[in-house]
């Protein structure tokens, strides 16, 4: 006998005021598609972030699973270069349209959720004006796959919860498991879901259906091949990321780096919404045990509650709740059709909804604009690592012909990720060290980097470690010269980034493989 359906979804008064530029369907068409646009262009026009050149070795090798990641990364940029071949637009392509794609997955969460058609459009529209999708959607990360199953397995729950029909299970199911072969982060998604049928009572029936746990066994399914993977190669990602849940040393300083950085990837004005959005959601979980709020609570903030504990001990990426964009959009909406009774932060929250899309959108094309041409010269610029790469390659390959060396090798998977992508790929690049990070690909040829000599490009950074160890691996370290790295020319303009320093280094100390990392 199929369960009887909620009638409605969140009764609220209408969502005032709306975004501007998100005031019609048609006005976020238009804006999705320019900014589409603007991006696929950046796409092809920038160069390849190093872990997105690390990620197409990875696509070019598919396996279960890497040391850093599951695979779906590497099967989206299989699929993407399968089309338009290996170039940074081959590359990126696909995760650009998948951002513009994020604003229709938003559009019917929030429909959905409010029964809202206006509320609904305002939020496709803020998606688009935070940086997370602003610069982000340019590049291609496991985040991008993530936020694409996360976005589903919400769609799928709430329809369990507007329809009563038992199958959605099956397609949360799926999304979760998908979720969890893109990123680890999705085990978060997991529990806020049993979170949300424990503490809403409308929803506990559904333990007494066979339903859900049909879909938690595909969920199981889907995964079962990274599990097993994992277990094959040591435990290697599922260790490498959930080791970091140990705590270390104890550093508040990154709780607030951590805040400045989710405010700058939401923009400031959105992101004050999404803060209020998420204190209404909050509010309402605990005091009403509302289906539609809790669902956008127990999906977000164990997530946050989490990254927050984090920060007391460790630096948090700002990409970490990536996977967290479609649901605080939502509740930001939501809380725009429930602004508090206080003036003047009604006043402040009421012009950050209104003017946050525009002042968002600007800040990404700004961002974007700044990665091409290098609007403003900054001391220290996370963009340069998107430059300079060809012709580094070029030049230390020519070096390396030039002295004899059969071989390119590396200290990082950095260089050796955009050495790979950027050089002839006639001249082998090995990394002296971590050879798990490349288990998906045949081994090099060992009796040749025990009988050639062998150059080394080092990062600046890096030099004084890489050469200590250099000199305990090897009989043979010689300075070999340096290779610099420019921005690419726009406009008459350059500068430098920064100097790979060469070494040219022969004669293993000891057998097998030279792993400068087993110091």
């Amino acid at each position: 006998m199929p369960l009887r359906p909620p009638s409605s979804g969140v009764a609220d008064a209408p969502l005032d005021p709306r975004p501007v530029w998100a005031g019609s369907a048609a006005a976020v068409i238009a804006l999705v598609a320019v900014l589409t646009a603007l991006r696929l262009w950046a796409a092809g026009a920038v160069g390849l972030a190093a872990d997105e050149a690390y990620y197409w070795l990875w696509a070019k090798n598919l396996a279960w699973g890497y040391l850093d990641h599951p695979p779906m990364v590497a099967v989206l940029i299989r699929a993407s270069i399968a089309v338009f071949g290996d170039t940074e637009f081959g590359i990126r392509w696909l995760s650009v349209l998948l951002g513009a794609a994020a604003s229709l997955g938003v559009w019917r969460l929030v429909w959905r959720l409010t029964d809202d058609r206006a509320a609904a459009i305002a939020a496709a529209g803020l998606v688009q004006g935070t940086l997370f999708l602003g610069a982000g959607a340019m590049l291609v990360t496991p985040d991008t796959p993530l936020v694409l199953f996360w976005t589903l397995a919400l769609l799928a729950l709430v329809e369990i919860w507007r329809t009563g029909r038992g199958a959605w299970w099956l397609a949360a199911g799926l999304s979760v498991g998908l979720a969890f072969v893109s990123k680890y982060t999705a085990v978060f998604l997991g529990l806020g879901i049993v979170l949300w049928l424990l503490w809403v009572p409308e929803m506990r029936r559904w333990f007494a259906s066979p339903w859900p746990y049909a879909g938690g066994a595909l969920c199981l399914a889907v995964i079962a091949p990274v599990i097993a993977w994992n277990l094959t190669h040591g435990g290697a990602s599922l260790t490498k990321q959930f080791g970091r849940a140990v705590p270390q040393a104890f550093d508040p300083r990154f709780v607030p780096e951590f805040v400045a950085g989710q405010a700058a990837l939401l923009t400031p004005l959105i992101g004050l919404v999404v803060l209020w959005g998420l204190w209404v959601a909050t509010r309402r979980t605990l005091a009403g045990r509302t289906s539609g709020e809790t669902l956008i609570a127990a999906t977000t903030l164990p997530l946050v509650a989490y990254l927050v504990w984090y920060g007391l001990f460790d630096r948090v990426q700002g990409n970490w709740t990536a996977c967290l964009l479609p649901a605080s959009i939502a509740a930001a909406v939501l809380g725009g059709k429930a602004w508090p009774a206080i003036g003047w932060m009604r006043a402040v929250l009421r012009a950050s909804l209104r003017w946050g899309l525009v002042l968002g959108a600007m800040l990404g094309v700004v961002v974007i604009g700044h990665a091409a041409f290098r609007i403003v010269p900054l001391a220290i610029d996370p963009t340069g690592q998107l430059h300079g790469w060809r012709a580094a390659a070029t030049a230390i390959e020519t070096a390396a012909a030039a002295r004899g060396a059969a071989t390119v090798g590396t200290v990082s998977y950095t260089t050796t990720a955009h050495l790979r992508f950027y050089g002839s790929r006639t001249v082998p690049v090995v990394q002296l060290g971590e050879r798990l990070r490349y288990a998906m690909e045949p081994p090099p040829d060992i009796d040749m980097l025990r009988s050639r000599s062998i150059l080394v490009a080092v990062e600046s950074r890096r030099e004084t470690e890489a050469l200590a160890a250099l000199r305990a691996t090897f009989r043979s370290v010689q300075r070999a010269g340096s290779v610099e790295r420019h921005w690419v020319p726009r406009f008459w303009r350059s500068g430098y980034v920064d100097t790979l320093a060469l070494f040219l280094v022969a004669e293993p100390l000891r057998e097998g493989f030279p792993d400068i990392g087993t110091q």
